[in-house]
């Protein structure tokens, strides 16, 4: 371009085109370049694979229409997947493709060579392959026939007007208009009428109810369902205007409705008219007498069956009760060992309780920092002592083989003595730091998964495992870590029976709430008085949680300030049942895990 060379930018009435007009000191050229040609972000372009307004003549899944002229096929085929090219994109080598065989052909790989595979093809990228606008507008004006051609549709047009056509096309399939009532025929657009008039789902009005039935259903339902169709009585009483929805009403009063006779109970068969009946009672009093008589002796052989399985029951009653007597009298204290078991089971928990209590305060007299420096202290000393330790047996090794004399030690082997002594010291001491630091590791376990806002989310894994221990009687109840209702608020946990407790047991899963001994109770309001949300939670979408709550008693020792460890729990024997609880369908077992919300109101405050 010349020397005081002008370039206007103008947009064509689709705006997928910029009009380039330059001119020169002598001449002047007009011609269009494509969006992705240029290619300026700036322009807001949307990259080189995305699809414009009108870059594709695809329709549906029908594939390509036949060309009038075959001959212009060659030159509009994809050489990826062989058919008319639908959205043309260019090679940088001039060859043309689908935009989607882009993305096919390249597999994920940055670049391949052009799949045509002439001498001078080039690799492409998902970077140099470009909009072929130019291509488009020639496919638009290829001439077509229609997709139903093999129907006999002649109608033949460019290929931008394919759609359209086919939208009205007489040859094209359509469902019928009585789909939804359960027809799946389909007819060409041109014979549609004469189906619809024909369809056997069309809808017909009843005659009696007015309501739209099926074609092919109107017969079964005026002969067998309508209510409103008169049946007339089915005992041929010669009542006509009987309808069907008033038959069971009709019985009751109908004169010559069928009857049983009053000694149907005792085997008699005869049934019939009102009148018919009266004289069969009159005449068959003896037939009667005869069937009640056998009916008692019947009932009488049932009673001393009846008697003599009771006897036997009775007996291995008595067998059964001496039995169990004889067990209690041979081990008495069985019971009393039990319950006393029992009891050291719970004063276990509680004292492990206090053993983490008992932590906490020693993590605050012991600061970390100082046990540390202590540690490093220990052990440059050892360092220093085994340097020392390896100078004097040097210098032994070098000596005339002589007794070797040490200052402030005497003897080589009584100072060996004394450092074995301060290394085993070290070694005691360094064994206590362990100890501490593991404590206080556990501490920061305990404050990292420690609630001060009145909500815990306890997270039970292995819940087969510890439900079939529940019932194996090994561990009836789990505990949840303390959490509480403030930094100085009320100490609580959760309490769990997997296999159920009191009414619940063996068949649901009880939850309860503990209040615990707290560092700051005596600053607390007593009763405990905030209202209590029990929650299991649904792992699944649906987030069917199940959720109860109460309002403490004011009166209940459970929600008084605590004389021990914890107090007596409350809560829900019967919180969910095993059969809603380990329903596959519900999402409250998930990865052999459940989760359970405890939610405790922090309002009114509690000081």
């Amino acid at each position: 371009m010349g020397q005081g060379s002008v370039i206007e930018t103008k947009s064509d009435s689709t705006g997928s085109h910029d009009m380039i007009k330059c001119k020169g000191n002598e001449e002047e050229w007009l011609f269009e370049m494509a969006d992705e040609a240029i290619n300026f972000p700036s322009l807001g372009s949307t990259g080189p694979l995305s699809s414009g307004p009108e870059s594709s003549l695809f329709i549906n899944d029908r594939g390509d229409p036949e060309l009038v002229n075959s001959a212009d096929k060659e030159r509009f085929l994809c050489p990826v997947h062989h058919g008319l090219l639908r959205d043309p994109r260019q090679t940088p080598c001039g060859h043309r493709l689908c935009a989607s065989c882009v993305e096919d052909y390249l597999k994920g790989s940055e670049s391949r060579r052009c799949p045509v595979g002439e001498s001078d093809c080039e690799p492409i990228t998902l970077q140099n392959v470009l909009r072929d606008n130019s291509c488009s507008r020639d496919m638009k004006k290829l001439m077509v026939y229609c997709l139903n051609k093999s129907r006999k549709c002649p109608h033949k047009c460019k290929y931008h007007e394919l759609k359209t056509h086919i939208e009205s096309c007489e040859y094209e399939d359509i469902a019928c208009i009585y789909a939804s009532r359960g027809c799946t025929e389909k007819s060409l657009r041109k014979d549609s009428i004469s189906h619809t008039s024909a369809c056997p789902f069309r809808p017909v009005q009843c005659k009696f109810c007015n309501l739209e039935i099926n074609h092919n259903q109107i017969q079964h339902h005026e002969s067998e369902v309508c209510p409103e169709k008169e049946t007339g009585c089915p005992f041929g009483c010669g009542e006509k205007k009987v309808k069907r929805k008033e038959i069971m009403d009709h019985r009751d009063v109908c004169p010559i409705r069928p009857m049983d006779c009053k000694f149907k109970a005792m085997g008699c068969s005869f049934a019939g008219k009102k009148d018919d009946v009266e004289k069969h009672e009159k005449h068959a009093q003896a037939e009667h007498l005869e069937l009640l008589t056998r009916k008692v002796a019947e009932l009488e052989l049932k009673s001393m069956d009846t008697q003599s399985a009771l006897q036997t029951i009775t007996v291995q009653r008595d067998e059964l009760q001496q039995s169990l007597s004889s067990m209690r009298s041979q081990d008495p204290n069985l019971q009393a060992m039990l319950h006393q078991l029992e009891g050291q089971g719970r004063d276990f928990r509680l004292k492990l309780v206090g053993l983490l209590e008992r932590v906490i305060v020693l993590e605050r007299r012991v600061p970390e920092l100082a046990e540390r420096r202590k540690v490093e202290e220990i052990e440059r000393s050892i360092t220093t002592i085994n340097q020392r330790l390896a100078q004097v047996q040097t210098s032994a090794g070098s000596g005339t083989g002589g007794p070797v004399t040490v200052p402030r030690y005497g003897t080589i082997n009584d100072m060996a003595d004394a450092f074995s002594t301060q290394l085993s010291a070290h070694d005691r001491q360094l064994g206590v730091h362990d100890v501490r630091m593991a404590e206080m590791d556990l501490r920061f376990q305990l404050l990292e998964t420690a609630s001060y806002d009145g909500m815990l989310v306890w997270k039970i894994r292995d819940y087969e495992r510890r439900k079939r221990d529940a019932v194996n009687g090994r561990t009836l109840s789990l505990y949840s870590q303390p959490f509480y209702t403030g930094r100085f608020g009320y100490k609580m946990c959760a309490r769990v029976y997997l296999n159920g407790d009191g009414m619940g047991k063996t068949t649901h899963m009880s939850l309860f709430f503990v209040i615990m001994r707290g560092e700051y109770d005596a600053l607390l309001n007593w009763p405990f008085r905030q209202k209590v949300t029990l929650t299991l939670l649904d792992q699944s979408a649906e987030k069917r949680h199940l959720s109860d709550h109460f309002q403490p008693d004011p009166t209940s020792s459970s929600f008084q300030r605590p004389s021990g460890e914890m107090n007596v729990a409350s809560g829900c024997p019967l919180f969910v049942s095993h059969a809603v609880l380990e329903n596959p369908a519900n999402g409250y077992v998930r990865d052999d895990t459940i989760f359970i919300k405890i939610a405790v109101d922090t309002i009114p405050n509690p000081f």
